[in-house]
């Protein structure tokens, strides 16, 4: 755990302490298990009783982040709780919705084990706390070559005018990639022009938290509405240049969810789609239409379906929890192979 998290877990921890009276205090040992890794342990007492906390320290949070801490396993009868430098009174809202235990610097937090029941929100962000700064990585064009290589894990080999023409991106931008990249942790050169993507699935997670914030509101082509709410089920989407994403895509994926929003990638909003199904436009139109960013082939092509890391992604940045269970199930079934 490096200086920063340290620092962002000893001041929540105070804060909380101050804020309510209780006493909070750090545990040094740490139990760590397969796919259960907290960051530290905290020990809160209340009313002659100890409770013990697994801590999992995010610098910001966004939806995508609370839903995939939510799906995060435990140890068995180990408590979570999701640390982080500031919660909005939106985002303390919904964690409190999913169930999602949680403590920021600025003393708001969320814990429900009875009788010990804190739901303090709407704390200001402290004055001397500036948000984590995002890296380059994670920006717009970091995130379209970091989607391809997790979709096409060959590409890493790839000379990276290729990878650029690939992505659509500049040059020059592969290149600090790369470097970032490989300063993060997340890339080895082996020699001889080999390399190898490292901790994919890490990155994979840190894709899916950055992608709904930093790359998504770029792609928007416009909003819609249709008077009947089935109409997309007799659609063959590939009959207009277009694709599904979201929950119709995880719906037909998974057989497992019954949709209330619709997703469609697609260049421009398909016009003939649009006078077929009588879609109107509309700033609070339920049907979302998104321009692609990827040029590549993928599993579900044929389906007229985004690349599964993409539907996941879509379902996991509504913060839903039905959504979050059927992200799951698509993060199994596609997304958690052995070569990843």
């Amino acid at each position: 755990m490096d200086q920063l998290t340290k620092n962002l877990i000893n001041r929540a921890v105070e804060t909380l302490a101050q804020a309510t009276g209780i006493e909070v205090v750090l545990r040094a040992n740490v139990l760590k298990a397969k796919n259960a890794n907290p960051d530290s342990l905290v020990r809160i007492d209340y009313d002659d009783m100890h409770y013990d906390f697994a801590i999992q320290a995010k610098a910001r949070v966004t939806r995508a982040t609370v839903a995939m801490e939510k799906a995060q396993p435990t140890l068995p009868g180990q408590n979570r709780i999701l640390v982080t430098e500031y919660a909005t009174p939106q985002m303390a809202d919904l964690m409190k919705e999913i169930g999602l235990l949680f403590m920021d610097t600025a003393g708001n937090a969320y814990i429900n084990k009875p009788p010990l029941y804190i739901f303090i929100k709407g704390n200001k962000r402290p004055e001397n706390l500036k948000p984590a700064p995002i890296k380059r990585l994670f920006k717009p064009a970091g995130l379209k070559v970091v989607f391809a290589l997790l979709n096409n894990p060959e590409m890493v080999d790839w000379p990276y005018r290729q990878i650029a023409a690939v992505t659509d991106v500049a040059l020059g931008t592969v290149d600090w990639i790369f470097k970032d990249l490989k300063e993060m942790g997340f890339l080895l050169e082996m020699g001889g022009r080999k390399r190898k993507i490292t901790n994919p699935l890490q990155l994979l997670k840190r894709w899916v938290e950055a992608y709904p914030e930093q790359l998504r509101p770029k792609l928007g082509l416009g909003r819609f509405k249709a008077d009947d709410p089935d109409w997309w089920k007799d659609v063959d989407i590939t009959g207009y240049n277009a694709c599904w994403g979201g929950e119709v895509a995880a719906a037909k994926l998974t057989k497992q969810l019954k949709p209330e929003k619709v997703v469609i990638y697609a260049p421009e909003p398909p016009g003939k789609l649009i006078i077929e199904k009588k879609l109107r436009k509309t700033t609070a139109g339920d049907i979302e239409m998104l321009k692609p960013f990827w040029t590549f082939k993928h599993e579900c092509d044929a389906q007229g379906i985004a690349p599964p890391l993409l539907v996941y992604a879509d379902l996991m940045a509504t913060g839903d929890d039905r959504n979050i269970e059927t992200a799951e199930m698509i993060y199994d079934n596609y997304l958690a192979q052995p070569d990843r």
